[in-house]
């Protein structure tokens, strides 16, 4: 019951805040992105080494990262960074919300590009994503909610590769985003 109530309070404050809110948003290509908020589940263990991966991949491209990830557990035994940090329970409040410090943490700073590579819908993660400074948020659609601005609609190939959602890696996912935000030209940014 608590979980459909979080996802039923989390739908209000989302339209809530989409409508009333304002975002200078354009499209932005990988080439014109300087800085990008990576959005991840983390696994349980939290090694998390696709994501380093991906992390270390983009910061060669000299790219500006900060990655943001949650795991379903009560504390984390992550280290946390300026630019990596893994969210658990203990840093939300009621029905899901990031805490406000977290909050306030995230506007202070101003993305080109929001990657999502979450496949599953995490409430702590779509809040980040909802109130994130990005021009450009980028992931994969997962409701019927506005969220990003370019988002991949992936249930062909995983009806074609007869793959369930928790199949799909979400190496996959930004392999996808990356794909397209590289190969689409925009006068936008």
């Amino acid at each position: 019951m608590s979980n459909k109530l979080s996802q039923y309070l989390f739908q209000i404050r989302a339209n809530k805040f989409l409508k009333s809110s304002v975002r200078d948003t354009s499209f932005v290509n990988y080439a014109k992105a300087k800085t990008i908020l990576l959005i991840f589940e983390s696994n349980y263990s939290e090694k998390n080494s696709e994501t380093k991966r991906i992390i270390e991949s983009l910061t060669a491209d000299g790219k500006k990262v900060v990655a943001i990830g949650y795991v379903n557990k009560k504390n984390c035994i992550s280290a946390t960074y300026p630019e990596y940090k893994v969210l658990c329970k203990k840093d939300l409040v009621l029905f899901e919300k990031p805490n406000q410090q977290i909050l306030a943490d995230l506007l202070n700073y101003e993305y080109d590009l929001l990657i999502d590579i979450t496949a599953n819908s995490l409430l702590p993660l779509e809040y980040i994503v909802l109130f994130a400074n990005a021009k450009c948020k980028t992931g994969m659609q997962k409701n019927n909610l506005k969220l990003y601005d370019f988002a991949l609609d992936i249930q062909q190939h995983l009806i074609d590769n007869e793959l369930q959602i928790d199949d799909l890696k979400f190496s996959y996912l930004y392999d996808q985003i990356i794909f397209y935000l590289k190969n689409i030209q925009s006068k936008d940014y």
